[in-house]
């Protein structure tokens, strides 16, 4: 592979604009001198590890000096394509989260041909407490987010190799950035740009809205939750854009299907689950956007589907279910305490497709 020729990186942990001068090999020989820092290199995307100018170890660990986070192996080469996570309180982002990561490494990477791997043992560490913990051994929901709970975010690299012309192999990277934020965060303009400095920064952005949230849905009055998705969506679509137009593709993606499947007909395309394989199916995905363009409209939910219209170059609609059911009362899962999760990886193969990452001839 080529030498990239970028002046700079966005990091991952602290999403700032970092040049070469500011990514670093660590040396980790476990030397007083190098654990001090002593030991730090310049990094150098020519080369894969450079020899520690304290101890003469090979070092190949990157690390950010603005922020200290460990880079993800290889990133200099392919930094990949950032994809940041937002939504409202009650929108379902933790569990996504939780179930999006689990599918990734237990059936959907499998069926991609693709691998997931964590930054860093802190990423591997969090994601088991905080998430795989309560849903796959507890068999129980996620907590919600703390509004103080700023977190560390979870940055993972998916990364398949992509078959193209002639057959020649060409290596496609997703970092995905899941930064659990709480969605108060999301309520005002002031704390969107105070807090959530990665989603300017990301390549894509996928938001999650929840169906009892709107005005109009028949799910309206089961909770009583506030109908402020519409205006969660306004305020992060003007900070993407900073008042022009969002240029990066934007997935809005409807949670907790399995409340609706009651209300669509028989042969309703959010009944579909997805056709396996790394294959896009463009009809698939054009017969759910327009279902869901049409139940907004059922729903007088117009200034949703207008907003995404006129202020994204490149958006799409998604439902999906991350638990396939409802939870009990306590916070128990239903099914038994199975998690069966119903197209959470949709949006993710939207973009996979769209960054070019899904073989050619099938989709």
């Amino acid at each position: 592979m080529r030498p990239t020729r970028r002046r700079s990186w966005v990091c991952p942990h602290c999403f700032r604009n970092v040049t070469r001068a500011q990514i670093a090999y660590v040396c980790v020989s476990g030397t007083a001198a190098c654990s001090e820092g002593k030991g730090l290199t310049s990094a150098d995307p020519r080369t894969g590890s450079v020899v520690c100018r304290t101890c003469g170890r090979t070092a190949t660990r990157l690390r950010c000096t603005a922020c200290g986070a460990r880079l993800p192996e290889g990133y200099l080469r392919t930094p990949g394509k950032l994809v940041a996570l937002a939504g409202p309180v009650s929108s379902g982002k933790s569990t996504y989260i939780a179930v999006l990561v689990h599918e990734l490494l237990h059936r959907l990477g499998a069926e991609l041909d693709a691998a997931l791997l964590p930054c860093d043992d802190d990423t591997m560490a969090d994601y088991h407490e905080r998430y795989e913990r309560h849903l796959y051994e507890e068999q129980h929901t996620v907590p919600k987010t703390a509004e103080h709970d700023g977190g560390r975010p979870l940055v993972h690299r998916l990364g398949r190799t992509r078959r193209g012309r002639f057959g020649r192999a060409r290596e496609q990277v997703l970092t995905l950035v899941f930064l659990d934020t709480a969605g108060e965060h999301f309520t005002s303009r002031d704390r969107m740009e105070a807090q959530l400095r990665y989603l300017t920064a990301a390549d894509a952005v996928v938001v999650l809205v929840d169906p009892q949230d709107l005005s109009g849905s028949p799910l309206k009055d089961q909770d009583g939750v506030p109908g402020r998705s519409g205006e969660v969506l306004a305020r992060v679509l003007g900070h993407l854009g900073g008042g022009g137009k969002v240029t990066v593709p934007v997935a809005v993606a409807l949670t907790k299907a399995d409340l609706l499947w009651p209300h669509l007909p028989d042969n309703s395309p959010l009944h579909r689950t997805r056709r396996p394989g790394p294959v896009f199916d463009a009809d698939d995905r054009a017969a759910v956007h327009a279902e869901l363009q049409a139940l907004l409209n059922r729903w007088q939910e117009h200034q949703l589907d207008a907003r995404l219209r006129r202020f994204c170059t490149d958006y799409q609609l998604f439902a999906l279910s991350t638990l396939g059911t409802p939870p009990q009362r306590g916070g128990g899962l239903g099914h038994g305490g199975v998690v069966r999760p119903h197209r959470v990886e949709d949006p993710l193969m939207w973009l996979l497709h769209r960054f070019g990452a899904l073989d050619r001839g099938q989709g």
